[in-house]
Protein backbone atom coordinates (compact mmCIF):
# COMPACT_ATOMS: atom_id res chain seq x y z
CA UNK A 1 0.00 0.00 0.00
CA UNK A 2 1.29 3.43 -0.89
CA UNK A 3 2.02 5.55 2.17
CA UNK A 4 -0.86 7.93 2.85
CA UNK A 5 -0.17 11.55 1.94
CA UNK A 6 -1.25 14.72 3.66
CA UNK A 7 -2.78 16.01 0.43
CA UNK A 8 -6.44 16.96 0.76
CA UNK A 9 -7.06 15.65 -2.75
CA UNK A 10 -5.53 12.24 -3.20
CA UNK A 11 -4.98 11.09 0.35
CA UNK A 12 -5.29 7.47 -0.83
CA UNK A 13 -3.09 8.08 -3.86
CA UNK A 14 -2.58 10.30 -6.88
CA UNK A 15 -2.85 9.03 -10.46
CA UNK A 16 -0.94 11.04 -13.06
CA UNK A 17 -2.80 10.64 -16.34
CA UNK A 18 -1.14 11.28 -19.70
CA UNK A 19 -4.22 11.68 -21.90
CA UNK A 20 -4.56 12.37 -25.60
CA UNK A 21 -5.87 15.58 -27.13
CA UNK A 22 -8.50 15.96 -28.55
CA UNK A 23 -11.30 14.46 -26.45
CA UNK A 24 -11.91 14.19 -22.72
CA UNK A 25 -13.32 10.68 -22.28
CA UNK A 26 -10.40 9.50 -20.15
CA UNK A 27 -10.67 12.24 -17.53
CA UNK A 28 -14.47 12.06 -17.57
CA UNK A 29 -14.59 8.31 -16.99
CA UNK A 30 -11.73 8.22 -14.47
CA UNK A 31 -13.30 10.98 -12.39
CA UNK A 32 -16.77 9.42 -12.59
CA UNK A 33 -15.62 6.10 -11.19
CA UNK A 34 -12.51 6.80 -9.08
CA UNK A 35 -12.89 5.89 -5.39
CA UNK A 36 -13.12 8.63 -2.80
CA UNK A 37 -9.64 9.73 -1.76
CA UNK A 38 -8.01 9.07 -5.14
CA UNK A 39 -6.96 12.11 -7.19
CA UNK A 40 -6.59 12.12 -10.98
CA UNK A 41 -4.11 14.71 -12.29
CA UNK A 42 -4.07 15.09 -16.07
CA UNK A 43 -1.84 16.43 -18.79
CA UNK A 44 -2.14 15.94 -22.55
CA UNK A 45 -0.19 14.97 -25.63
CA UNK A 46 -1.37 16.09 -29.08
CA UNK A 47 -2.65 13.57 -31.63
CA UNK A 48 -3.21 14.84 -35.16
CA UNK A 49 -3.64 11.52 -37.00
CA UNK A 50 -4.96 8.20 -35.72
CA UNK A 51 -2.36 6.14 -37.61
CA UNK A 52 0.88 4.46 -36.59
CA UNK A 53 2.88 7.49 -37.76
CA UNK A 54 0.56 9.88 -35.92
CA UNK A 55 0.80 7.89 -32.70
CA UNK A 56 4.59 7.77 -32.89
CA UNK A 57 4.69 11.55 -33.31
CA UNK A 58 2.39 11.93 -30.30
CA UNK A 59 4.71 9.74 -28.25
CA UNK A 60 7.51 12.27 -28.69
CA UNK A 61 5.69 14.45 -26.13
CA UNK A 62 5.26 11.72 -23.51
CA UNK A 63 8.54 12.29 -21.67
CA UNK A 64 7.76 15.92 -20.81
CA UNK A 65 4.24 14.96 -19.73
CA UNK A 66 5.45 12.16 -17.47
CA UNK A 67 8.11 14.36 -15.85
CA UNK A 68 5.59 17.11 -15.15
CA UNK A 69 3.12 14.70 -13.51
CA UNK A 70 5.81 13.08 -11.39
CA UNK A 71 7.71 16.20 -10.37
CA UNK A 72 5.00 18.89 -10.28
CA UNK A 73 1.74 17.01 -9.70
CA UNK A 74 3.31 14.61 -7.16
CA UNK A 75 1.75 11.58 -8.84
CA UNK A 76 2.23 8.20 -7.20
CA UNK A 77 1.87 6.48 -10.57
CA UNK A 78 1.95 7.81 -14.11
CA UNK A 79 -0.38 6.10 -16.61
CA UNK A 80 0.32 6.50 -20.32
CA UNK A 81 -3.34 6.15 -21.19
CA UNK A 82 -3.17 6.05 -24.99
CA UNK A 83 -3.56 2.35 -25.72
CA UNK A 84 -2.15 2.76 -29.22
CA UNK A 85 0.72 4.79 -27.84
CA UNK A 86 1.84 1.85 -25.75
CA UNK A 87 1.45 -0.95 -28.32
CA UNK A 88 2.49 0.76 -31.57
CA UNK A 89 6.17 -0.23 -31.37
CA UNK A 90 5.71 -3.65 -29.77
CA UNK A 91 6.04 -5.10 -26.29
CA UNK A 92 9.83 -4.89 -25.93
CA UNK A 93 9.86 -1.17 -26.77
CA UNK A 94 6.98 -0.58 -24.36
CA UNK A 95 8.89 -2.20 -21.50
CA UNK A 96 12.09 -0.35 -22.32
CA UNK A 97 10.24 2.97 -22.46
CA UNK A 98 8.47 2.50 -19.13
CA UNK A 99 11.75 1.51 -17.48
CA UNK A 100 13.43 4.60 -18.95
CA UNK A 101 10.65 6.90 -17.78
CA UNK A 102 10.66 5.38 -14.29
CA UNK A 103 14.38 6.06 -14.02
CA UNK A 104 13.90 9.60 -15.30
CA UNK A 105 10.95 10.49 -13.06
CA UNK A 106 11.56 8.37 -9.97
CA UNK A 107 7.89 7.34 -10.18
CA UNK A 108 6.07 4.16 -11.19
CA UNK A 109 5.07 4.34 -14.87
CA UNK A 110 2.49 2.03 -16.44
CA UNK A 111 0.80 1.81 -19.84
CA UNK A 112 -2.74 1.19 -21.01
CA UNK A 113 -1.66 -1.81 -23.08
CA UNK A 114 0.21 -3.22 -20.10
CA UNK A 115 -2.95 -2.87 -17.99
CA UNK A 116 -4.87 -4.74 -20.69
CA UNK A 117 -2.41 -7.63 -20.59
CA UNK A 118 -2.77 -7.85 -16.81
CA UNK A 119 -6.57 -7.83 -17.11
CA UNK A 120 -6.52 -10.59 -19.73
CA UNK A 121 -4.22 -12.64 -17.50
CA UNK A 122 -6.58 -12.01 -14.57
CA UNK A 123 -9.38 -13.67 -16.56
CA UNK A 124 -7.07 -16.31 -18.12
CA UNK A 125 -8.02 -15.10 -21.62
CA UNK A 126 -6.02 -15.88 -24.76
CA UNK A 127 -8.61 -15.22 -27.50
CA UNK A 128 -10.53 -11.95 -27.84
CA UNK A 129 -12.89 -9.91 -29.95
CA UNK A 130 -11.17 -6.58 -30.59
CA UNK A 131 -13.12 -3.36 -31.21
CA UNK A 132 -11.31 -0.15 -32.24
CA UNK A 133 -12.13 3.19 -33.89
CA UNK A 134 -8.72 3.51 -35.52
CA UNK A 135 -7.02 3.13 -38.89
CA UNK A 136 -6.03 -0.22 -40.36
CA UNK A 137 -2.35 0.46 -39.64
CA UNK A 138 -3.10 0.74 -35.92
CA UNK A 139 -5.36 -2.33 -36.00
CA UNK A 140 -2.51 -4.30 -37.59
CA UNK A 141 -0.05 -3.01 -34.98
CA UNK A 142 -2.36 -3.94 -32.11
CA UNK A 143 -3.04 -7.41 -33.51
CA UNK A 144 0.72 -7.96 -33.83
CA UNK A 145 1.36 -6.69 -30.28
CA UNK A 146 -1.28 -9.01 -28.83
CA UNK A 147 0.03 -11.97 -30.83
CA UNK A 148 3.51 -11.24 -29.47
CA UNK A 149 1.98 -11.50 -25.99
CA UNK A 150 0.13 -14.76 -26.69
CA UNK A 151 -3.32 -13.24 -27.37
CA UNK A 152 -5.22 -14.15 -30.53
CA UNK A 153 -7.66 -11.68 -32.08
CA UNK A 154 -10.49 -13.98 -33.14
CA UNK A 155 -12.71 -11.19 -34.46
CA UNK A 156 -12.01 -7.55 -35.26
CA UNK A 157 -14.49 -4.72 -35.68
CA UNK A 158 -13.56 -1.12 -36.30
CA UNK A 159 -14.61 2.28 -37.57
CA UNK A 160 -11.27 2.76 -39.41
CA UNK A 161 -10.97 6.46 -38.61
CA UNK A 162 -7.71 8.29 -39.31
CA UNK A 163 -8.85 11.69 -38.03
CA UNK A 164 -9.03 11.84 -34.20
CA UNK A 165 -11.96 14.26 -34.45
CA UNK A 166 -14.02 11.45 -35.99
CA UNK A 167 -13.38 9.25 -32.96
CA UNK A 168 -15.03 11.93 -30.82
CA UNK A 169 -18.27 11.36 -32.76
CA UNK A 170 -18.54 7.67 -31.77
CA UNK A 171 -21.31 7.16 -29.21
CA UNK A 172 -21.56 4.35 -26.64
CA UNK A 173 -24.52 3.08 -28.68
CA UNK A 174 -22.28 2.89 -31.78
CA UNK A 175 -19.77 0.82 -29.83
CA UNK A 176 -22.52 -1.44 -28.47
CA UNK A 177 -23.92 -2.09 -31.94
CA UNK A 178 -20.50 -2.83 -33.43
CA UNK A 179 -19.77 -5.34 -30.68
CA UNK A 180 -23.06 -7.15 -31.24
CA UNK A 181 -22.30 -7.40 -34.98
CA UNK A 182 -18.67 -8.47 -34.54
CA UNK A 183 -18.32 -10.78 -31.55
CA UNK A 184 -17.22 -14.38 -32.11
CA UNK A 185 -18.63 -16.98 -29.72
CA UNK A 186 -15.14 -18.48 -29.43
CA UNK A 187 -13.73 -15.24 -28.02
CA UNK A 188 -13.31 -15.36 -24.25
CA UNK A 189 -13.52 -11.58 -23.79
CA UNK A 190 -14.35 -8.39 -25.67
CA UNK A 191 -11.75 -5.61 -25.74
CA UNK A 192 -12.73 -2.05 -26.69
CA UNK A 193 -9.36 -0.51 -27.39
CA UNK A 194 -9.13 3.29 -27.39
CA UNK A 195 -9.04 5.66 -24.44
CA UNK A 196 -10.85 8.21 -26.63
CA UNK A 197 -14.10 6.22 -26.59
CA UNK A 198 -16.85 6.68 -24.03
CA UNK A 199 -17.61 3.04 -23.28
CA UNK A 200 -17.52 2.37 -19.54
CA UNK A 201 -21.22 3.02 -19.03
CA UNK A 202 -22.23 0.13 -21.31
CA UNK A 203 -19.93 -2.53 -19.83
CA UNK A 204 -22.42 -4.07 -17.40
CA UNK A 205 -25.20 -4.37 -19.98
CA UNK A 206 -22.80 -5.85 -22.54
CA UNK A 207 -21.47 -8.42 -20.09
CA UNK A 208 -25.01 -9.42 -19.18
CA UNK A 209 -25.91 -9.92 -22.84
CA UNK A 210 -22.62 -11.33 -24.15
CA UNK A 211 -21.87 -13.46 -21.06
CA UNK A 212 -18.13 -12.74 -21.04
CA UNK A 213 -15.81 -10.03 -19.70
CA UNK A 214 -15.89 -6.69 -21.49
CA UNK A 215 -12.69 -4.65 -21.14
CA UNK A 216 -12.39 -1.02 -22.25
CA UNK A 217 -9.28 1.15 -22.30
CA UNK A 218 -10.37 3.58 -19.60
CA UNK A 219 -11.75 0.77 -17.45
CA UNK A 220 -8.62 -1.38 -17.44
CA UNK A 221 -6.43 1.74 -17.29
CA UNK A 222 -8.19 2.86 -14.12
CA UNK A 223 -8.04 -0.69 -12.72
CA UNK A 224 -4.30 -0.93 -13.35
CA UNK A 225 -3.58 2.55 -11.98
CA UNK A 226 -5.58 1.93 -8.79
CA UNK A 227 -3.78 -1.32 -8.15
CA UNK A 228 -0.44 0.37 -8.75
CA UNK A 229 -1.17 2.70 -5.83
CA UNK A 230 -2.51 -0.09 -3.64
CA UNK A 231 -6.22 0.67 -3.97
CA UNK A 232 -8.17 -2.55 -4.55
CA UNK A 233 -11.74 -1.46 -3.93
CA UNK A 234 -14.62 -3.08 -5.78
CA UNK A 235 -16.60 -0.63 -7.89
CA UNK A 236 -20.12 -1.31 -9.13
CA UNK A 237 -21.28 -0.56 -12.64
CA UNK A 238 -18.11 -1.15 -14.65
CA UNK A 239 -17.91 -4.86 -15.13
CA UNK A 240 -16.49 -8.07 -13.78
CA UNK A 241 -12.99 -6.61 -13.66
CA UNK A 242 -13.95 -4.44 -10.68
CA UNK A 243 -16.19 -7.01 -9.01
CA UNK A 244 -13.90 -10.05 -8.89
Amino acid sequence: MTEYKTFTDGWKGRIGLVATAPGNSTEAEFNRYRPNGVAVLTTRTPLTESTSAGIQKMNSYVEDAAVMLAKNAYADVVLLSSTAGSFVNGREYELQETNRLETLTGTKVITSAGCLLRALKFFDVNRITLITPSSQSLNDAETAYLAECGIKVGALGGFLFKDPKDIMSVTPQDVYSLIRRTDDDRSQAIVVSCSGLHAMDIIDELESNMRKPVLTSNQFGLWGALRAIGVNEKIEGIGMLFRE
